[in-house]
């Protein structure tokens, strides 16, 4: 009997834990956590008390009690007893934080199976990051490409490629002992590497699954994301820039879309200006470099290419060694300054402050490149909206999701023809049911039999 437990996922976006047994085999697919983690609990400054692992989690219902799943260190100040772990493995699809985030508080003689890629981006991230939260300690890596096949307690996992706003991204096809079980992690047609989909989905429907687990972040009544192509954040960029003479443009975007990097790097060299990263993004490029199917701009050769160094008191060894391969490609506030309109500077939200040293022109565009917010009461918009309105800063909305619509899902569906259809990853799970009347809500913490 193949069966399926979902442990997060289920009625959200995000939170990705979901266990399929095969006789012998016990698989985890993803160990993510939740965006909205413990927002009924916490907020600013009252947080979980890592020092203590996982004893805020589960007493406040926030992380399920699975034996034989946990480290030492994350139930030391708990209640519960460690036992040996019995889990085949864990396969990881990509690299965001609501499908790995969980790994640090698993046991870390289990193997975890994830891309190349994605491994390289892990390791930067645990490098650059201060936040306790964000390292997931280690663990039995196993690294795959496609085309790789994977025994697992006698499940045979094939990991195939697709496009996500992440590179290294994958699904996966578990051959069980009663068929085929497709998983598609976080998946879009719309990006550079749409064919990698494409490639998924072939493969899918060539295995004639028993069971598809997809995704179904549009899959809403309504899809407040903009529908756009990578191609047509480009082109809406360069317009952008290209009217911004004499300004600075400014550029925010998820730290790991090296595919949103590349972008804004070729608009900055169709508009004759150079980009300023900030030192993480320099260092992932940095990093990525060690994966030759991953193509990145050259961090440490383009000419047009700058780092960007915060006035600090101090700096933190990768950041030494970042500004050390980056040498006289090494700018400040005040370079920034004085050259506005031959730069394009790269500005996280955290890192707003620094508009106060570089006193960009009034009229500059500032090119918000990821989702939009969701509520209208979104602080964190709010708060944004301030500093622009504070600075003259003209704001320009241009994303490309990193997600299928819901006629790309229903489009998928009818190609791959499953058995049954799991929706994951979704505010809106029973939308399915109008477009795959094998659908199966999932619910949570009980374990279901594939039909």
């Amino acid at each position: 009997m193949v069966g399926l437990t979902f442990y997060g996922g289920v009625g959200e976006i995000g939170g990705n834990k979901i266990l399929l047994e095969d006789r012998d085999a016990r698989l985890w697919l993803d160990m993510g956590a939740t965006f909205s983690l413990g927002e009924q609990f916490f907020a600013e400054y009252l947080l979980p008390r890592e020092r203590f692992g996982l004893r805020d989690y589960f007493g406040l219902g926030l992380v399920p009690k699975i034996p034989g799943l946990y480290s030492m260190d994350a139930l030391e100040a708990t209640e519960e007893a460690w036992t040996e772990p019995h889990f085949s493995g864990i396969f990881i699809t990509h690299v965001h934080y609501d499908h790995t985030n969980h790994l640090r508080f698993v046991d870390g003689s289990i193997p975890v199976h994830l891309g190349e890629g994605t491994k390289i981006i892990l390791d930067s991230w645990a490098t650059t990051t201060r936040s306790a939260t964000m390292r997931l300690h280690e663990h039995d890596w196993r690294t795959f490409r496609t085309g790789h096949r994977i025994d697992a307690d006698g499940v045979e996992v094939e990991p195939i490629h697709v496009d996500h706003s992440a590179p290294g991204a994958y699904g996966f096809l578990f051959h069980t002992s009663e068929g085929t079980v497709a998983y598609t992690g976080d998946l879009r047609r719309h990006g550079p590497l749409g064919r990698l989909t494409d490639e998924f989905i072939e493969g899918a429907a060539k295995a004639r699954p028993i069971a598809l687990l997809t995704e179904g972040t549009r899959v809403a009544p309504e899809d407040p994301r903009q529908n756009l192509t990578e191609a047509q954040v480009r082109a809406k960029s360069i317009e952008t820039v290209r009217a911004a003479r004499d300004k600075l443009p400014i550029v925010t975007f998820y730290p790991r879309d090296v595919d949103r990097i590349r972008t804004f790097t070729e608009v900055a060299r169709e508009t004759d200006r150079r980009f300023v990263v900030n030192a993480k993004t320099a260092h992932l490029l940095w990093s990525l470099k060690r994966d030759s199917r991953i193509v990145v701009p050259d961090i440490e050769r383009d000419a047009d290419l700058l780092v960007y160094r915060r006035q600090m008191d101090r700096y933190d060894p990768w950041e030494t060694e970042v500004f050390a391969m980056a040498g006289d490609r090494v700018v400040d506030a005040e370079y920034v300054r004085a050259h506005a309109g031959d730069l394009i500077l790269q500005l996280e939200f955290t890192h707003l402050t620094e508009l106060i040293d570089v006193q960009p022109p009034p009229g500059s565009p500032f090119i918000h490149s990821k989702s939009e917010p969701f509520e209208e009461d979104d602080i964190t918009d709010e708060v944004l909206g301030h500093w622009l309105e504070r600075f003259g800063l003209v704001r320009h909305q241009f994303h490309a999701s990193g997600h299928l619509s819901e006629a790309e899902v229903m489009e998928m569906i009818e190609r791959i023809r499953p058995g049954s259809v799991y929706p994951v990853h979704t505010q809106h799970p029973e939308r399915f049911t109008r477009f795959a009347p094998r659908t199966v809500l999932p619910s949570r913490h009980q374990p279901m039999r594939v039909p």
